[in-house]
């Protein structure tokens, strides 16, 4: 090989590492967030908020079968102006809800909104149950619109909750971990081939 092409070789190693090295970071900074929100949120008695986006799993059967026991459903933060007849909206349950889950985010289905001296009131039910809920969603206990929900996810996330940051946290600390210790051994052994 010419000493160009050796040279070559080496910048495009060189250009290689830099790059692994910026995306190990970027998923290290990103890991970071994530644990750093979910400690925060947990710590204030909040939902995770990712971006704007808050996920939880369904406690109750009052949305089967479109939305099941067990299923993942993400929502956003809006507001409640923003809410109209027909979106599946979370809301903090209150009284009319069991003891249960008072107090617990729910996600049911938006019969009406009606608007009486600029206070919204919006009437909710569970697609399986027979009646309204007894209490109307009003600004203090309305948390957001669901957007999204899924059965498969619901599992993946229910696992994650209870394991997730350990595992999230090997995952991604383990690769760069074994790097550095590769780096480590390397250079040790380049001192050694130089002190001889």
């Amino acid at each position: 090989m010419t000493t160009s092409a050796a040279r070559i070789e080496l910048n495009k190693k060189k250009v290689l590492s830099a790059v692994a090295t910026v995306f190990t970071a970027l998923i290290v900074a990103l890991t970071a967030y994530v644990v750093i929100s979910i400690i925060v949120a947990r710590v204030q008695n909040k939902d995770v908020n990712l971006f704007g986006y808050s996920m939880g799993i369904v406690l109750t059967p009052s949305m089967e079968p479109e939305i099941g026991v067990g299923d993942l459903i993400i929502f956003t933060h809006n507001e409640i102006c923003e809410v109209q007849a027909g979106d599946d909206i979370v809301f903090v349950a209150g009284n009319g809800f069991d003891s249960a889950i008072q107090g617990q985010n729910v996600v049911h289905r938006v019969r009406e909104v009606t608007t009486e001296n600029d206070e919204i009131s919006i009437i909710t039910y569970g697609i399986n149950n027979a009646n309204d809920d007894l209490t109307p969603v009003s600004a203090e206990n309305f948390v957001g619109i669901c957007i999204y929900h899924s059965a498969g996810w619901g599992a993946f996330f229910s696992f994650m909750m209870r394991y997730g940051v350990i595992i999230l946290i090997a995952v991604v600390a383990l690769p760069f971990i074994v790097k550095q210790i590769i780096k480590i051994v390397k250079l040790s052994r380049e001192k050694e081939g130089d002190d001889k």
